[in-house]
């Protein structure tokens, strides 16, 4: 794992990428998550770690300004969501995507450079040359023209990846992109975000499989509605803290 750098700028940390103060979310007057604060590290792999309805991607949601806050504050690079959309990317849960939509795996990718070229402006062959170049970064150029539906689940989750880094965002969010993948695409994408990780980029990632935290993550926010702890992997991602983050009775 690589470490976090200490960045300084005149004599103060650098703005964290993700900042987030007093955070409630409700839903039908009910609390996903519940005065939540937070700042992610100025680059690296998360992992936001937590049993089911424990607010992982409630929280993803709420700082992408999907769903209101009903209380706190979020800063994205030290902005508010208005003026910081094109710092982040985003990739749902596979569930969330409607995958009859009548659309190539390359069309998906190119309508992650719409933010550039224009949301009514037609997608010119150098745009989709470029979108070739994302989705050979996954390793699916040969797929390019074979519609979104007809590919295997883990083709379809680094389609929505390589519609993630033709953004060229600065922060990315990834709701569970390793759930029920093969391991050809879980080996694919690991590199992909080690990659981002080694430019400065943050990935975070909602994650389930607590085994392999240690192995592929730098950071973790173990997260039960409330923080349960927020550090390194090495620091934070302890058999006590798990253990509070999911309810179980801690080893004396």
């Amino acid at each position: 794992m690589r470490p976090d750098k200490e960045q300084l700028s005149s004599g103060a940390m650098t703005i964290p990428p993700l900042s987030v103060k007093g955070l409630t979310v409700a839903y039908d007057g009910r609390p996903a998550i519940e005065n939540v604060n937070w700042d992610a590290p100025l680059t690296g792999l998360l992992a936001i770690v937590g049993p089911n309805g424990a607010g992982k991607s409630t929280l993803l949601k709420a700082i992408l300004g999907l769903v209101p806050a009903a209380e706190g504050e979020i800063r994205i690079h030290g902005k508010p969501i208005e003026d910081a959309r094109g710092d982040l990317a985003y990739v749902p849960q596979r569930s969330s995507v409607d995958w009859d939509f009548p659309a190539t795996a390359l069309d998906v990718v190119a309508m992650g450079l719409y933010r550039r070229i224009g949301w009514m402006k037609p997608v010119s062959r150098a745009n989709r040359e470029q979108a070739r170049v994302h989705l050979d970064r996954v390793g699916l150029s040969e797929f390019a023209n074979r519609q979104i539906g007809a590919l295997s689940g883990g083709q379809q989750q680094r389609v929505f990846v390589a519609r993630a880094l033709a953004q060229k965002a600065k922060t990315y969010l990834l709701d569970e992109p390793f759930a029920g993948v093969d391991a050809t695409t879980e080996k694919v994408m690991i590199e992909v975000f080690r990659s981002l990780r080694d430019a400065g980029s943050l990935v975070v990632c909602v994650h389930h499989d607590l085994s392999s935290v240690p192995e592929i993550f730098d950071h973790v926010l173990l997260l039960n509605r409330r923080v349960i702890a927020s550090a390194p992997v090495k620091t934070a991602f302890t058999p006590a803290n798990v253990a509070r983050t999911y309810g179980l009775p801690v080893a004396g």
